[in-house]
């Protein structure tokens, strides 16, 4: 038996050592076949890292330096890209600076193409870099400048802040200089604006810059009457008191179904806000029949409106105990811009201290100079209402 097996197995081996020693030199006849590239863990960009013109990054595993990549959008235009960088781990490329949109990506290799799982989101924004805007204030009515690259003719900037009535910015086309842009403010600008150029579909933010403004500006359906240190912020009074002269606070009632508010700058929207949504409670709660039909000082303000030309101003409140000191105090340079403040007292929107059920504050306006703000009672006492508005 095993002589029998030697015997066949020494012409087998015998065979495959003369095959492999004639197919030493075969090798370079055979080539291996390219395959897609196989692509893992892939992660695209934010739309908000993206900027047209700019390079963007996809991160994943099985990239090479060979890679071409195309964009495809959703009419399945394709689009080659300049890469700038490859590593097994990611690659960089700069997005066309007319993109916009979903984009699929493609990845050829060797004349083989995978196309990436996932969507590279473009903003259709306007690509301008190396902005510039004005550091300090600018004034009313004056020529602003802005530095940047990629500006063109015909790019409009849109102002706009969410003081402004619902619906109105401020459409201005741009003229080009050496450095960027420049523009002039229109009538009717103040405060803290954001700036957004419009190309065509495509926008972009640069930022915000300040419009100054002062003590006594009539503006923005009223006076200004308070600035902050950087006069970016303020307030604006009414042109006159509203209502009958003679309102009412609202209900006394127990010190648990106050309003909670307060007296400090800054608080008297949210005081009017929080009073007007107590008092409707209470009403429907208890449905008092000598406050059926009744419109509280607060409700007086938040129902105020003030048109000029085409803008509708609606934000009005009952100011703070401080707020509307801060009009007292300024009240002979309200009147030289026109504002009719007949002497009375007035409501705040500041609940008493310790007596918040049935106590407000008022301020005084007989007086000329000195400052005279007590509490009162809410329901007992009817006088005046001067509605405000901050920006």
């Amino acid at each position: 038996m095993k002589t029998y097996l030697k015997q066949l197995l020494i012409p087998i081996l015998s065979g495959l050592i003369v095959c492999n020693f004639y197919s030493c030199d075969s090798d370079d006849e055979h080539t291996a076949t390219p395959i897609a590239p196989i692509l893992k863990e892939i992660k695209f960009p934010s739309e908000n890292d993206i900027i047209p013109g700019q390079v963007a990054q996809i991160n994943g595993l099985g990239f090479a330096k060979e890679d071409i990549v195309y964009l495809s959008n959703a009419t399945n235009q394709k689009e080659k890209v300049e890469v700038t960088e490859i590593t097994d781990n990611y690659l960089k490329f700069i997005v066309p600076v007319e993109a916009g949109g979903d984009y699929s990506i493609t990845i050829e290799r060797a004349g083989k193409q995978t196309v990436l799982n996932g969507t590279l989101k473009v903003p259709f924004i306007v690509p301008i870099t190396d902005v510039i805007l004005p550091s300090g204030n600018v004034q009313p009515k004056s020529k602003v400048e802005i530095q940047g690259k990629g500006f063109e003719a015909g790019d409009v900037a849109v102002l706009y802040a969410s003081f402004y009535p619902a619906g109105v910015e401020y459409n201005l086309p741009l003229t080009l200089n050496e450095e960027g842009v420049e523009f002039t403010l229109p009538e009717g600008l103040y405060g803290v604006n954001s700036i957004m150029i419009v190309r065509g579909e495509r926008k972009s933010n640069l930022g915000t810059i300040t419009i100054e403004t002062n003590v006594g500006d009539k503006l923005g359906g009223g006076v200004v009457f308070w600035v902050n240190t950087a006069k970016a912020h303020g307030y604006i009074v009414n042109m006159s008191n509203i209502g009958t002269g003679t309102e009412q606070f609202g209900p006394e009632v127990n010190p648990s179904d106050a309003a909670g508010t307060s007296q400090s700058m800054g608080s008297g929207y949210t005081n009017t806000q929080n009073i007007v949504k107590k008092f409707n409670a209470l009403q429907s709660a208890n449905n008092w029949p000598e406050w059926q039909g009744v419109k509280i000082a607060a409700q007086l303000c938040l129902d105020n409106s003030v048109t000029e030309g085409n803008a509708v101003y609606a934000d009005w409140f009952l100011p703070s105990r401080e707020e509307l000191i801060e009009v007292f105090k300024v009240k002979s340079l309200l009147a030289e811009k026109g504002v009719n403040i007949p002497a009375n007292n007035y409501w705040t929107s500041s609940e008493g201290d310790g007596e918040t059920g049935w106590s407000a504050y008022y301020v005084n306006f007989y007086e000329e100079t000195n400052i005279v703000s007590e509490i009162c009672s809410k329901s007992g006492w009817k006088i005046g209402v001067l509605p405000i508005r901050a920006y």
